[in-house]
């Protein structure tokens, strides 16, 4: 997974506060994944909050060379929330990832009550397959980035 992060700065207000990013989900067998049968969990530390939109087509990224990108969000929806600070995404049904291919959703992340010159990790968890019809490897499920210079 490939997590492409605004220019680790957030502002304290304002629209500066909030940063687009992106999320891409890898089929790396080269065999199709089961029809919406693919999680994923993204979570944000203490003072920040996140927001998907399942309409969302394409999303300028924060710091991004390449704007707009498009986006599969319609493909997903929001399956859990914790406090905005925790999204469980689940592919809807008769959605899948091609052999080979990927899936790039759009995120937003604001900035809420962390403090200037923090240091912050964001998380995003592949959701483990015990059956194995979409992921082959348990311990490929984990990639953080780390946010800093807020």
């Amino acid at each position: 997974m490939t997590l492409d992060l605004p220019q680790a700065n957030f502002a304290a207000s304002g629209t500066a506060a909030v940063g687009n990013f992106l999320v891409n989900v890898f089929e790396l067998t080269g065999l199709p994944t089961s029809s919406g049968d693919v999680t994923i969990t993204l979570t944000a530390p203490i003072g920040y909050t996140l927001s998907f939109a399942s309409s969302l087509t394409s999303i300028n990224v924060s710091g991004g060379e390449h704007n707009p990108v498009v986006v599969d969000n319609p493909l997903w929806t929001v399956s859990h929330s914790l406090a905005s600070r925790q999204l469980t995404l689940t592919m809807t049904s008769g959605a899948f990832i091609s052999g080979g291919g990927e899936s790039i959703l759009g995120f937003s992340i604001s900035r809420t009550t962390a403090n200037s010159g923090s240091v912050a990790s964001i998380t995003v968890n592949v959701a483990d397959d015990l059956t194995l019809s979409y992921d082959s490897n348990l311990k490929n499920n984990v990639y953080a980035r780390i946010i800093s210079g807020l």
